[in-house]
């Protein structure tokens, strides 16, 4: 038998207007905090956060657009000369993701206090470092994840419609990548094959996904926190998470990849759409059932998470730009976590296939 491991946030803490008690999680953590947000959430947060910290030195430092190495190291400087114990990340994932940079590297604890729920970067032990042009610089992997996941639904039911949503097309993809990884023994996001539990989290989440997703939607476009606002906003940010990082991943981001690959495109979609449309392409490759692509179709289209390329804003693709496409798919590394040989005839087959079907869906037709 391989090596099982499972890696999880210290402690997970998702309530309406917890942020108020934070110092109650975070006290044991030092008496200097560093807190990295953009302009707007400085402007939204900064007070709620400084009387929730009370009796704490807190500095605040602006985080600006992009995370490169530049912008991490000059939060670094500050950070140290702030002599921080505790990095608090507040924001979307890029600013979830620097905070785990600089924390790792003075040697601090690190809080992520997520304000959308688009993506599952807020738990994971992963981090991306972009260069300026918006292509990845490095990928880097943490010994733990993060100490603490705060999620104050009252700050995320005031979060864009088409963010929430997107962390669904994110999360959709968790159980779909890791079941073909668990099944085939794989390893995960940390080295071993995943637990009985990763999988078990990862199937809540898409079973979740499909019960509670659309009213959530609805909760979300009227701003107010239901039970299924407050569900789904749990397989966003922690059952995501720990389904892709704890049973591994297949091809299911890969096709979104293949896409970036078209430099002469403007990308349109958030990253949690692009998965969407992967995901439908991994099943479409991997022969799933009609009964199980129906149910896939039907859900992206009625939260209206991408099911064909014009959805994607990628119309009228010519036979040169699949073909980038295609060969950019078969460089990706978890493209070949399946139990077949993945060819360029397979992948180039998913990609009109997936379209094709979406295109049918948008009309009115079904696989059924």
């Amino acid at each position: 038998m391989k090596t099982q491991i499972l890696g999880c946030c210290g402690r997970y803490i998702q309530g309406y207007g917890e942020i108020r008690n934070l110092k109650k999680y975070v006290d044991w953590m030092g008496e200097n905090f560093l807190v990295i947000a953009s302009k707007n959430r400085l402007r939204d947060l900064q007070g709620r956060i400084t009387i929730a910290l009370e009796g704490k030195n807190v500095t605040f430092v602006q985080f600006d657009k992009q995370i490169t190495w530049e912008q991490i190291h000059h939060i670094e400087d500050v950070a140290r000369k702030a002599k921080a114990c505790t990095i608090l990340g507040v924001g979307g994932g890029k600013i979830a993701d620097t905070a785990k940079v600089v924390a790792h590297d003075i040697g601090a604890h690190v809080v992520i206090i997520p304000t959308v729920s688009a993506s599952d970067a807020s738990t994971s032990a992963t981090s991306l470092v972009y260069n300026d042009d918006g292509t990845i610089a490095d990928v880097i992997c943490f010994p733990k994840s993060p100490d603490i996941v705060l999620a104050d639904t009252e700050i995320l039911i005031n979060a864009p419609v088409r963010l929430f949503v997107s962390g669904m097309g994110d999360a959709l993809s968790t159980y779909v990548g890791g079941a073909v990884c668990q099944a085939h023994y794989f390893d995960n996001h940390f080295g071993g094959v995943g637990t009985a539990t990763a999988l078990a989290v990862a199937k809540l989440s898409y079973d979740m996904l499909f019960q509670y997703g659309r009213q959530a939607k609805k909760a979300a476009e009227q701003k107010v926190l239901t039970d299924a606002f407050n569900i789904i906003t749990e397989v966003n940010i922690l059952m995501s998470g720990m389904g892709f990082e704890n049973n591994g991943s297949a091809s299911d981001h890969c096709f979104y990849f293949g896409t970036l690959a078209l430099t002469n495109r403007p990308e349109y979609v958030y990253h949690g759409e692009g998965v969407a449309f992967s995901t439908c392409c991994q099943l479409v490759m991997q022969g799933a059932s009609n009964e199980q692509l129906d149910q896939v179709y039907r859900f992206c289209r009625d939260v209206g998470l991408p099911i064909t390329f014009d959805d994607m804003h990628l119309r009228g693709l010519t036979d040169e730009e699949y073909d980038t496409m295609t060969r950019a798919v078969l460089k990706e590394a978890f493209i070949h976590h399946h139990p077949f040989p993945v060819t360029y005839e397979l992948v180039l087959g998913a990609y009109k296939t997936a379209d094709a079907i979406g295109h049918m869906y948008h009309e009115g037709g079904t696989l059924l």
